[in-house]
């Protein structure tokens, strides 16, 4: 038997935590975790978050490294011993637990296959079910690490392959020629995708040859020669027939340490917290512009019709539409001489005076600093608009975060309202979530109540360094909540291993 550590019972799960909760009718716990949930002394599911607490046993709850254990060392069919004194864990897998697991999986396949042959889908019938048949045989021999491997080759196989669906995936371009820039596009297109959000600029720096500025320049790498990336990636990508959005960072403009030249030339346009400082972000080294002034409208405005003018683009996606987190009333965005003056000129309210984030005055400010960010926004949907009177086709999206709420409270970015007065055409919230039911969760949330608009649903499996079938559950878990379709990130984290079981499965035709 192999012993953890228990952070504690009950209470609130923190980074990195391993907690047990035994008591109440939920773990209350959110998202960002993995749990398992043990009755009668065995492991019976491994999976999603706040999860109900058996009436004859408890939840193993990880965040973090915690989550990290419960992935690579439990599974289902164990048992578990509790040591309360000591505040440990132990975990015994035999052969017992094994071949539960295993059989259990071969039981959901077997299901997978039925359904796609009852739907007349198109797959490798065969194949299919020679894989399930050995699994099969693998465990009647009590070869469980063998039919696991054989379940999960099946489980691809039997994945349904949906088409019409958008499958979206962001690029920052590091390409340094034509060639390289076909590379790219033709293996994405092989691998089934048919939109890619590519990164016009970040760090502070343009990728656009025809879009720079004296506080955008072009990136260092980029001058001497005629190699223009973002015009190559529209060229090669019309080619290929694939959709190509500009993936636009809009307060977010630059990080400390790689020149961010907005900091030099116009320090009073950047947000700053109550002591001056800048880097407030989650990272502490991500600096934003103020989303409070009309100047900061105006120059993201002209920027990206400048963008539009020289680049035929499908589409344009709005990144960091949002002030950076509020970490706590210190350090929050938001206290600039210039905000100040303005939000006590129209609510009588003098920022400074905020003494606490659970005052009607903090309430107020978050209110008033998100409908700062909704009217740059409304700038940007009458900038597309006047395209669009033109005759051009070209699709307004936004990256928001998936949870309503905490994208309110915590980054004053007031998305449901957009969609509400139909500004958007899609929305693209990032459900970066460790586990499928969780994504499933969030996705079906927001597909039943904030509908008016086709959700693509944003999920990271491969840059979060997950197993490689999570992909495949995470794709499954969108379509079933309601999603017109996903976006990955990114293609840095996308492997030919992931290609490979992508277009065995869901991505199959």
């Amino acid at each position: 038997m192999t012993y953890y550590q228990i952070s504690h019972f009950n209470g609130k799960r923190l980074a990195d935590e391993l907690v047990i909760y035994d008591e109440g009718e939920t773990t209350g716990t959110n998202p960002y975790g993995l749990e398992a949930v043990v009755e009668k002394g065995i492991i019976v599911k491994i999976g999603s978050n706040n999860n109900k607490i058996p009436d004859r046993g408890f939840v193993i709850s990880g965040h973090g490294k915690g989550a990290d254990i419960i992935a690579r060392e439990f599974c289902e069919g164990a048992k578990v011993v509790l040591d309360r004194e000591r505040f440990r864990l132990g975990i015994e897998i035999d052969r017992e637990a094994k071949l539960y697991s295993v059989t259990k999986s071969l039981e959901n396949v077997k299901d997978r296959f039925d359904l796609l042959y009852a739907k007349k889908e198109v797959f490798d019938f065969e194949k299919a079910f020679d894989l399930i048949k050995s699994a099969g045989e693998a465990i009647e021999k009590e070869n469980a690490e063998g039919a696991k491997k054989l379940l999960e080759e099946a489980y691809y196989y039997t994945a349904e392959s949906r088409q019409g669906e958008i499958r979206a995936i962001w690029h920052r371009p590091t390409e340094k020629s034509a060639y390289e820039v076909e590379l790219t596009v033709k293996r994405l297109y092989d691998a089934g995708f048919n939109l890619i959000h590519v990164e016009t600029n970040y760090e502070g720096w343009a990728n656009a040859k025809k879009c720079t500025f004296d506080y955008l320049p072009l990136r260092p790498e980029l001058e001497g020669n005629s190699f223009d990336p973002i015009g190559e990636f529209i060229r090669i990508c019309k080619k290929y027939g694939i959709k190509i959005h500009a993936w636009v960072e809009d307060f977010f403009f630059g990080v400390e340490g790689y020149g961010c030249k907005m900091l030099e030339i116009r320090p009073d346009l950047i947000a700053r917290t109550k002591s001056g400082g800048y880097l407030v972000d989650g990272w502490d080294n991500f600096i934003f512009l103020n989303p409070a002034l009309d100047e900061v409208h105006d120059i993201l405005v002209n920027q990206y019709k400048t963008l539009l003018d020289n680049y035929d683009f499908d589409g344009i996606q709005l990144d960091y539409i949002r002030y950076p987190v509020i970490k706590d009333l210190e350090r929050s965005a938001g206290f600039e001489k210039q905000t100040k003056s303005m939000f006590k000129s129209q609510t009588g309210i003098n920022a400074d005076k905020i003494k606490s984030t659970d005052s009607e005055e903090w309430s107020i400010f978050t209110q008033w600093r998100a409908d700062r960010v909704t009217s740059y926004v409304r700038r940007m949907v009458d900038l597309v608009n006047g395209y669009k009177a033109t005759g051009r086709n070209i699709i307004l999206s936004t990256a928001v975060f998936g949870n309503p709420e905490e994208a309110f409270r915590l980054k004053c970015q007031n998305w449901p309202y957009w969609i509400e007065q139909g500004w958007l055409d899609c929305i693209f919230p990032m459900a970066y979530l460790n586990d499928a039911e969780d994504v499933e969760r969030e996705i079906r949330h927001m597909v039943e109540n904030y509908g008016k608009v086709p959700n693509v649903s944003g999920i990271s499996p491969m840059y979060s360094r997950l197993p490689v079938i999570e992909s495949t559950k995470q794709v499954e878990a969108c379509r079933r909540a309601g999603a017109a379709g996903v976006a990955f990130f990114e293609t840095k984290a996308l492997t030919d291993l992931q290609i490979e079981k992508l277009k065995k499965g869901v991505f199959r035709q």
